[in-house]
């Protein structure tokens, strides 16, 4: 009977210790799983403030945007108030220069010939007179500096070689060139005397019958019309 009881109290005590050797166990893996638990917590606390960070980011990148648009829309809108404004001043422009070029053709129509040919004639007169730098300054009066194609030396030297007379026939308005712009051409007729032996290559005439156009433009300092171009052909 004893050892009956014995059994039983060795094998109560086995069983006690192997369910505290299994408590010991269990309270260690849920100990490990509190720990590991604790620590996706805090990895998952991290990656939220992480991403807290970067939506607060976003959203001031998008504020930043939406200023930029604004702003751009504002100045969209700026430049197209500008662009419609520039149109309309281009047409009322345009309008009112259409106006004056063909008030201008219409005073080229009824134009006093000789008050509009007087440079020309004042420059034949200069030549024929031997003063060819006055005729130079003539010519090119309203040219330019930068544009004047040939020295005062050279022209000169040119119609001293050349040029023994020169005499107008005919001048009259051209009605064709100019037109559209309102600037003033005229046709000029005129017969030229070369000197004996002179150089025809560098001749800017022929002897007899020459016509070239001349384009005058107004001076409002000489209250007159100067020549701005002259072309011979």
């Amino acid at each position: 009977m004893k050892k009956f009881i014995l059994v039983i109290v060795f094998a109560l005590l086995i069983a006690l210790f192997i369910a505290f050797n299994y408590l010991l166990w269990d309270r260690e893996s849920k100990l490990a799983e509190i720990k590991n638990l604790e620590s996706v917590n805090a990895s998952y606390s991290a990656s939220v403030s992480v991403h807290k960070r970067e939506i607060s980011t976003l959203e001031e990148e998008v504020n930043s945007l939406n200023n930029q648009i604004t702003q751009h829309k504002a100045e969209i809108d700026r430049l197209q108030k500008e662009r419609d404004q520039a149109i309309s001043d281009k047409v009322q422009g345009d309008t009112a220069l259409k106006e004056k070029i063909d008030y201008i053709n219409i005073l080229k129509e009824n134009a006093d010939i000789e008050f509009l040919g007087q440079p020309v004639i004042l420059w034949a007169e200069a030549l024929n007179r031997g003063s060819f730098d006055e005729a130079f300054s003539i010519e090119y009066e309203g040219v330019p500096q930068k544009e004047r194609t040939v020295s005062l030396s050279t022209y000169v030297e040119q119609m001293k070689s050349t040029v023994e007379e020169v005499e107008i026939t005919e001048i009259k308005v051209d009605r064709l060139r100019g037109y559209g712009n309102g600037d003033i051409y005229l046709n000029v007729s005129f017969n030229a005397r070369l000197v004996e032996d002179a150089d025809t290559s560098v001749s800017r005439f022929t002897e007899g019958k020459n016509e070239m156009y001349v384009k005058v433009i107004y001076s409002k300092d000489k209250k007159a019309f100067v020549i701005s171009s002259m072309n011979i052909y």
